[in-house]
């Protein structure tokens, strides 16, 4: 179970041909030996699997259905040779959850490899793993078996069909004397590509505190075909706010209740285009305030200067946030199966709700000044992720950006995944990020899932962050951010069964700014310290 962060999903990567390796593995529940030679004059077909690997299912399913049945029903591949598909099962944990992977399978002819050394004999790291090997010219006392296919990933039914039906063509085994006759051959079912893996998820967060109510929902849809993989999403949030201006020194400020909304959609693209290769892109867009700090902010300036729009330009206009972004990038894989590499270049455009300010001298008169209000940031990306055994995973990802009259800032985030028991995971993470002239960021956190039982698992997060305050514009009466610390303590239940994941979290979480240096006094109530509660609802659908 705890293994499917470490393994499952892997990119499709071929591996070298040749001798078979020999096996004597036990029968799934009868314990019955299977050796190597037991299939001298067939091919075999070996589908390594575990119950926890997601893409595993569908190609067992095909497997099972496209193969070991198709070629039974005709008696063998055109050239008469019979075809046998066996199941290699990699776990031993939780018996009953790799029964029902097999139920929904249908999966017939299994053997167990618990410590996966033939897994490892035959080149696999990753799974679904699939290896073809050709033992039509074996003969008792003259073990012959060759490998002639073996890919991590399934490559869908025609390539498996195509490389089981070259087998034998120019040998004796090509007689075919015990077919069904013609009047009652069977019909040739075509041969689909890949499987198509469909994918529906949908999110909610809800985070309020005594004066703030926030939402943030998405609803995505992901297809993937072979070497195509692409999704496309529709997010809306929603920020509800009780405005109070800072009497001392906004006495005309009158309290108000907010409330905006903010729309946006992603399309993403994954394509290979060679067996380590795979081209990214993404291009999105959002109408609406990025946040709610850029609400209150907007709120503020128009209360002060919304009656001097009919000043001369640069005078004050009513925002209109919105923006978009596009980036393309590259994954090479490095390591088969067990080390990848991405590079990402990005641009965004980002309409922005400007901050104001005025002057009054005796040369210009009265004057209203107007932060930047289009922004432009271009953005640098490099992760690298490697599975360094099957229960340790890391992530590091390293991020260079610019954003418009700002200095570059750089940034490092990494993560590990340790499957540290049959039952436990171990997440941990953090991240820096530093940008002169005086802002630097950390934070750190740990989640730890257990399995209570088969399918439900709970989870324990800790989460801290800490700046030394935002930058946002460069005014002269900033409304950026003063120093930040927060905290987060939480705890979430996860159910998951067959294609089916739903998820809940909850969360306390508290932030303390610091204001000692009297910066953006304007703002008191915005960057005021709060507690906060957070709820996040997820869930899953693969078809």
């Amino acid at each position: 179970m705890l293994s499917v962060v470490l393994l499952a999903m892997l990119p499709s990567v071929p591996a070298r041909a040749g001798d078979a390796p020999a096996f004597d593995l036990p029968r799934w529940k009868t314990g019955e030996r299977v050796r190597l030679e037991d299939f001298a004059g067939k091919i075999l077909v070996l589908d390594f699997f575990a119950y926890w690997c997601a893409p595993c299912e569908p190609a067992s399913r095909e497997l099972e259905r496209g193969v070991q049945r198709y070629y039974s029903d005709r008696q063998g591949n055109p050239n008469g040779i019979p075809v046998q598909v066996v199941s290699v099962n990699l776990e031993q944990s939780l018996p009953e959850r790799t029964e029902e992977f097999v139920n929904r399978t249908g999966s017939s002819f299994i053997v167990d490899d618990a410590a996966g050394r033939l897994l490892e004999q035959s080149g696999g790291v990753g799974i679904p793993f699939l290896v073809i090997i050709d033992g039509s010219g074996s003969r008792p006392g003259a073990p012959k078996f060759e490998v002639v296919y073996k890919h991590a990933g399934f490559e869908g039914l025609r390539m498996t069909r195509q490389i089981i039906d070259r087998i034998g063509g120019s040998s004796a085994t090509s007689a075919r004397t015990n077919l069904p006759s013609p009047a009652i051959r069977l019909p040739d079912e075509k041969a689909d590509g890949p499987p198509l893996v469909q994918t529906i998820e949908a999110d909610a967060e809800l985070a309020w505190a005594s004066d703030l109510v926030l939402t943030d929902s998405k609803l995505l849809y992901r297809q993937e075909r072979g070497a195509t993989e692409w999704d496309a999403s529709f997010s809306y949030a929603s920020f509800d706010e009780d405005y109070r201006p800072y009497a001392l020194v906004d006495s005309l400020g009158t309290s108000e209740k907010l409330h905006e909304d903010r729309f946006g959609g992603e399309l993403k693209l994954r394509q290979r285009v060679a067996e380590r290769f795979t081209l990214l892109g993404t291009v999105g867009g959002y109408d609406g305030y990025p946040d709610y700090r850029r609400v209150w902010i907007a709120n503020r300036y128009r209360q002060k200067y919304a009656h001097l729009q009919a000043l001369p330009e640069p005078g004050y206009d009513e925002p209109d946030p919105k923006g978009w972004n596009a980036s393309g990038g590259v994954r090479w894989e490095y390591l088969p199966t067990t080390g990848f590499l991405e590079l990402k270049l990005g641009y965004a455009f980002d309409q922005t709700a400007p901050g104001y300010e005025d002057t009054n001298d005796l040369v210009n008169g009265y004057m209203l000044i107007r932060g930047r209000e289009r922004l432009d940031t271009e953005r640098l990306t490099l992760s690298s992720e490697n599975v360094l055994t099957k229960r340790i995973r890391t992530l590091n990802t390293f991020a260079v950006s610019h954003v418009t009259d700002r200095e570059v800032r750089y940034s490092y985030q990494g993560a590990v995944n340790l499957a540290a028991g049959e039952r436990w995971i171990v997440r941990g993470y953090g991240g820096i990020a530093t940008e002169q002239p005086r802002f630097d960021a950390y934070f750190f956190g740990v989640t730890l899932e257990y399995e209570l039982i088969p399918n439900l698992l709970l989870s324990l997060t800790g989460r801290y962050y800490e700046d030394t305050g935002e930058v946002i514009d460069g005014l002269p009466f900033t409304s950026a951010g003063p120093p930040l610390k927060s905290w987060e303590a939480g705890g979430g239940v996860r159910y998951s069964w067959s294609r089916v994941s739903l998820k809940l979290y909850v969360a306390p979480f508290w932030t303390d700014y610091n204001r000692e240096n009297g910066a953006a006094v304007e703002f008191t109530h915005l960057y005021a310290d709060r507690n906060w509660v957070l709820a996040q609802l997820a869930g899953s659908l693969q078809f």
